[in-house]
């Protein structure tokens, strides 16, 4: 059994989040205060309007440079264990096992292991069109496929088990999610392997087909430091 820690990400809705609170009450507290915000808000107004115009008054007449272009910082160079330590709900696996040579399909329905992906570092998604928490997440997941596309990296979302009303590859085309490829495991053979019943779960493997930790719940893959993470790996001798 793989052991990873449950994603610390909380639900701030206020009707189904972990600190559920009274959202009617919440709003009879909040009625009388309304007016002197909309008060306090039109004396604001003006007094920004006043400080605008004598900002303006004292500069027309001075030249303004045009802002800089904004580029990308470069990823931080930190090796694996340093970005996984600093990725939120990530845990390294401490075994390290090879990824399970378990078949799945593809979108034309032919079989195909993890085989295929060997030499490249593979984010492997476990996901289903039914659940919130995986929909999410993956225009996260679009976004960072298509940030390493040329690099030898991919996304590997597998919907797992039973579906919602729409089929998984329509649902990624209809949402203009066109960086994924989804393949299939509708009997949740991964799943059984692990011995896991959450979704999403997703691992991270290295070049050499190793499962080298992963995240059981949501997570924010196009943030800076899981790119870093991504980098971490790629940049690792073979």
């Amino acid at each position: 059994m793989l052991r990873l820690v449950v994603s610390p990400f909380p639900n701030d809705n206020c009707l189904n989040g972990p600190a559920r609170v009274d959202c009617d009450k919440t709003k009879k507290d909040f009625a009388p205060m309304q007016l002197r915000f909309v008060i306090l808000g039109l004396v604001s107004v003006l007094v920004l309007g006043l400080a605008g115009v004598v900002l303006y008054t004292g500069v027309s007449n001075t030249e303004v440079a045009a802002p800089a272009a904004q580029t990308r910082p470069a990823r931080p160079q930190v090796d694996f264990a340093t970005a996984a330590d600093q990725f939120r709900g990530f845990s390294p696996l401490s075994n390290a096992p090879m990824v399970p040579d378990v078949e799945m399909l593809d979108e034309a329905g032919n079989k195909i292991t993890f085989e295929a992906f060997r030499g490249k570092v593979v984010v492997f998604n476990l996901w289903a069109t039914w659940c919130p928490p995986c929909i999410r997440e993956m225009p996260d997941l679009n976004a960072l496929q298509q940030e390493f596309a040329d690099r030898d990296f991919i996304v590997v979302p597998v919907a797992s088990g039973k579906q919602g009303r729409e089929e998984p590859a329509e649902f990624l085309r209809s949402r203009d999610m066109m960086a994924l490829t989804t393949y299939y495991d509708p009997d949740s053979l991964f799943l059984r392997v692990f011995d896991l019943e959450t979704l999403p779960t997703t691992f991270v493997l290295d070049r050499g087909g190793v499962m080298r930790g992963g995240v059981i719940g949501a997570a924010d893959w196009h943030s800076d430091r899981a790119m870093t993470l991504i980098e971490a790996l790629l940049n690792e001798k073979s």
